[in-house]
């Protein structure tokens, strides 16, 4: 089985829409620390009640010849459910024989207890994919808001660096500790696999774990501005090129150790990707007040397509001349 088959290219869009969404809860309480800029972003983190969530969110993938743009709106309802609406934009350059293509694709992503669902538009036709591991497991940081989890989070916070702070903002540089935010992922995911069974099973954990090495080789820094009298976030600037770049050498080096067979298209992504490009994510919260994200109705009977992404898989893996 070549690497990227079983909706390889439909998990790495997944986790790139929700990327941006790493830490953040909410909920009321009275805490502190010795440090003043931990002191400063436990405030922030802990200090409003917040048990339903919205964010405006684009996400950037620009390689040597294609560029990946997500526009999205996600959303934490009362009663724990995840849902993200948008667009995925692609456009593609073969630099060979100097031809572009682009596309406009609209997805839905819903998380309901452990169960996440990618739902994408190709050619006025609706399919689905399932999507456990970490999609999931970096949703349940995103929907945290019992006090137990808010505090396992704040523990994986390592430090942080108070740039402004007047009486309407605080803009700080956080940094999460790879190691405990690749646990964190880690346990969360685990339950979104209870439906899995043999070889599915089996990939689906080598798929997380590849990521979780990539996550535990760098920590996370994101700028975050807050808005003091209502700790609202005003945005969270996130720049996760160094995990992604580590997953993919992470893969080349296993391919190089011969655990796993790359074709020359997906050898030479991967070398684009872990060298080559950059990605990049910017997500500002709006007030939870508005209207609600909901999937249309005929969206439940979508069938399952796992290769609904494949033109795109096929021209993300042509090879071009660096």
């Amino acid at each position: 089985m070549s690497f990227f088959k079983f909706k390889r290219f439909a998990k790495v869009a997944a986790v790139a829409a929700i990327s941006g969404t790493f830490l953040f809860g909410g909920t009321a309480d009275a805490a502190t620390a010795n440090d003043a800029g931990m002191a400063a972003f436990r405030e922030a983190y802990m200090g409003r009640l917040a048990n339903e969530r919205m964010i405006d969110q684009d996400l950037t993938l620009i390689s040597t010849n294609f560029h990946l743009d997500v526009d999205s709106k996600g959303q934490v309802t009362d009663d724990g459910v995840m849902r993200m609406s948008g667009t995925l934009s692609w456009t593609y350059t073969n630099l060979k024989k100097n031809y572009s293509t682009n596309s406009r694709i609209p997805f839905y992503i819903e998380q309901v207890g452990n169960d996440m669902t990618l739902y994408v538009q190709r050619r006025g036709k609706w399919s689905k994919m399932l999507l456990p591991g970490l999609p999931s497991g970096i949703a349940t940081i995103w929907k945290a808001s019992e006090m137990d989890t808010l505090r396992q989070n704040m523990d994986a916070v390592k430090k942080v660096e108070v740039l402004s702070d007047t009486p309407d903002m605080r803009i700080m540089n956080v940094t999460l500790d790879g190691n405990k935010i690749a646990d964190i992922l880690d346990k969360n995911s685990q339950a979104s696999f209870a439906g899995l069974s043999g070889d599915k099973l089996a990939e689906q954990k080598e798929v997380l774990n590849r990521w979780l090495a990539a996550i535990r080789a760098n920590d996370i820094t994101f700028a975050w501005t807050v808005n003091k009298p209502s700790w609202t976030t005003v945005t969270a600037a996130f720049d996760l090129t160094n995990i992604m770049r580590a997953y993919a050498i992470y893969v080349l080096n296993e391919s190089a150790a011969g655990r796993i067979v790359l074709t020359d298209e997906e050898r030479d992504l991967l070398d684009a990707m872990g060298y080559y490009s950059e990605l990049r994510s910017y997500t500002t919260y709006v007030s939870p007040k508005g209207e609600r994200i909901t999937l249309p109705a005929d969206l439940s009977q979508a069938p399952e397509n796992e290769g609904s992404l494949d033109d795109i898989f096929a021209e993300m893996t042509t090879v071009v001349e660096k």
